[in-house]
């Protein structure tokens, strides 16, 4: 039975960057396949324009890789290509991979567009012989963001109480029709005005919940989950078949 061990690292990442880092280092001695903190965990979300200057330190980063092994770390940081970009940086087998957003939320108390340039294409890594999409909290609500046939979607947020039920209903319905476990972290406590829920989770491809975390605390699990039940999903119901047979026609 192939397991995996999922690491939920649901945090408050208002403490910045210094700490953050640290944060980080000293997830490297848990045990784990594969450890996700949220959205913009780096620098802390409501940043405004000063974000500009809390971009990842790719030293950092480069330090991360030399030390994390056969393993997978995801954080999400605001990253400078040829824009600033609200990133996930992945960290895994002594590779770096990012993925940048695609869909930036500028409405209500979210100006994101201010501040970032979208990202234009899905990532997909490869990763103990599983395909793994990454994606960042308002890109659920998206299509082009996930790619078919991935064995996991993982989604890194920093999002609001104010969303919750929006988001909570889309999770089973993602993983069944993808047919892939959902991974879901998201930020937890108070930034600025606006209170983050937590609620971080693992769906599994027949949209069952794993484990789910608490609504406004920060905490960590260890998740351990069965890639098996991917193949027997898609053997059970073969949505994902049929999809690829129609998009050949």
């Amino acid at each position: 039975m192939p397991i995996l061990n999922i690491l939920l690292e649901q945090r408050n990442s208002i403490k910045g960057p210094d700490i953050n880092k640290k944060i980080i280092e000293d997830t490297l001695s848990k045990e784990f396949d594969i450890a996700i903190f949220p959205e913009l965990f780096y620098s802390g979300y409501l940043r405004r324009d000063y974000i500009r200057f809390l971009d990842a330190d790719m030293d950092f980063i480069d330090k991360i890789k030399s030390v994390v092994g056969n393993r997978m770390l995801i954080f999400g940081a605001p990253v400078y290509d040829d824009f600033l970009r609200n990133s996930a940086v992945i960290i895994y087998e002594n590779n770096i991979s990012f993925y940048h957003k695609m869909h930036l939320p500028t409405f209500g108390p979210f100006e994101e567009e201010r501040f970032f340039k979208k990202g234009l294409k899905p990532v997909v890594i490869n990763f103990r012989n599983l395909k793994i999409n990454i994606e960042i909290c308002y890109d659920l609500f998206f299509e082009d963001p996930i790619v078919s046939g991935s064995d996991l979607i993982i989604n890194i947020s920093a999002s609001p109480f104010t969303s919750r039920q929006h988001f909570e209903k889309i999770f089973p319905s993602l993983a069944i029709k993808n047919q892939t476990y959902f991974i879901y972290v998201n930020t937890t406590g108070l930034q600025r005005n606006l209170v983050f829920w937590g609620g971080s989770r693992i769906i599994d491809p027949d949209g069952a919940e794993v484990k789910k975390l608490n609504y406004m605390k920060e905490e960590s699990a260890l998740v351990s989950i069965d890639t098996d039940k991917i193949k027997i999903s898609r053997l059970k119901r073969p949505i994902l078949k049929e999809v690829k047979n129609e998009s050949k026609e």
